[in-house]
């Protein structure tokens, strides 16, 4: 019934913004037009159906380009978004660009900034850390060189988060010590703000560096601080506490403690299956296959298996079938098969190595 009656107020807002644009189109209010289709596919985004959002995006990019309109980098960087969430990742790196190159000769800082990170996170997804680095400080130097307005809360707002990237990037390139100063400036930066994900995810970034440093304890507390956080003002099933109880059930494994890291895994399984997050589940299998194999129990390899099938049939990065076929490795050298993880490291080297010599995904050079 639950089902029945949010599909019925899905497809009633929607048919209220067909006749919302056919109204817009034949009084000539184009940019009311784009207005009402960014509304929808924001909507569509945010109920994670990235395909649907995408094409809705895609026609307010088409209108944009057609009259000029100053949202058409907006529109472009939805676009963009929503080919990510698909596993376009060429897509999306050529519509972050885009949208980074139109932003920045209008002036709009802010749009530029997001366009920016926004690209630089595609990076990441192919493990390209020093690409996604590059583009993380070309967006910090557009906020160090904007012009304060008045009005400083939303820039201030992206600060954070680049310093929090920065953070995750030097802490993949293995420079821990920067990284944990890219960490106390997202912090101090974040502080003073009324913003929840801040407190979460610069939390869950610090608890990651603190387990790349090898001191769970630090990395248990601060992941559990970030949970805290997600209950008291995030309801339902929400991605970033599947990702923050997979770190935490990570830090739990390393001290031994397998039955709680367990318990963790499972919830964190079960709310990526209610929401819907797909492309969390590799890395929850994983954690799980590890736990599997440190109590003895025959399934290990069954969870692997499932993340492979994922990763496979979803379109999920390449980079999380590296990963998963580096775990499936690891625990077959574990268990003295040697030949079988030999093979399965080969597998993820040669993925490494075709992400590594793809061609440039864009004629931007985001070091210049």
């Amino acid at each position: 019934g639950e089902l029945v009656e949010a599909e019925a107020q899905r497809l009633g807002r929607q048919f209220g913004r067909v006749a919302a644009l056919a109204r817009a189109f034949s009084t000539g209010a184009f940019g009311a037009a784009i207005h009402v289709l960014l509304e929808e596919s924001g909507e569509l985004e945010a109920a994670g159906r990235a395909g649907e959002a995408g094409a809705w995006a895609d026609a307010a990019v088409r209108i944009g380009l057609e009259i000029g309109a100053p949202r058409t980098a907006e529109a472009l960087r939805r676009l963009a978004r929503c080919a990510r969430a698909e596993g376009s990742l060429s897509e999306a790196a050529s519509g972050y660009e885009e949208a980074f190159r139109r932003a920045r000769d209008l002036g709009r800082t802010e749009d530029a900034v997001v366009a920016a990170t926004g690209r630089g996170n595609v990076a990441v997804d192919r493990g390209r850390w020093s690409v996604a680095e590059r583009w993380y400080h070309r967006a910090l130097g557009l906020l160090d060189a904007a012009e304060p307005d008045g009005d400083t809360a939303t820039l201030d707002g992206l600060r954070w988060r680049l310093f929090q990237n920065l953070g995750i990037t030097s802490r993949e390139l293995g420079a821990l010590d920067e990284s944990a100063t890219w960490y106390e400036r997202a912090e101090s930066e974040s502080d003073g703000l009324d913003d929840v994900a801040a407190r979460i995810e610069v939390q869950n970034g610090i608890g990651q560096l603190e387990l790349a440093r090898g001191d769970v304890r630090s990395a248990e507390v601060r992941f559990r601080r970030a949970l805290v956080v997600l209950g008291e003002h995030r309801a339902g099933a929400d991605p970033v506490r599947v990702a923050v109880s997979v770190n935490l059930g990570a830090a739990l494994l390393r001290q031994g403690r397998s039955l709680e890291a367990g318990d963790v895994a499972r919830a964190a399984e079960a709310e990526a299956l209610r929401g819907g997050f797909l492309g969390r589940l590799p890395e929850v299998y994983r954690l799980l296959a590890r736990v599997a194999h440190v109590r003895g129990a025959a399934d290990a390899f069954v969870f692997l298996d499932r993340a492979l099938e994922l990763v496979r049939t979803r379109g999920l990065p390449a980079l999380e079938e590296a990963s998963t076929l580096e775990a499936y490795a690891e625990l077959r050298s574990a268990t003295g098969e040697t030949a079988v993880a030999d093979e399965a490291r080969e597998q993820a080297k040669q993925i490494r190595q075709a992400l590594d010599a793809l061609p440039p995904e864009s004629t931007e050079k985001p070091d210049e």
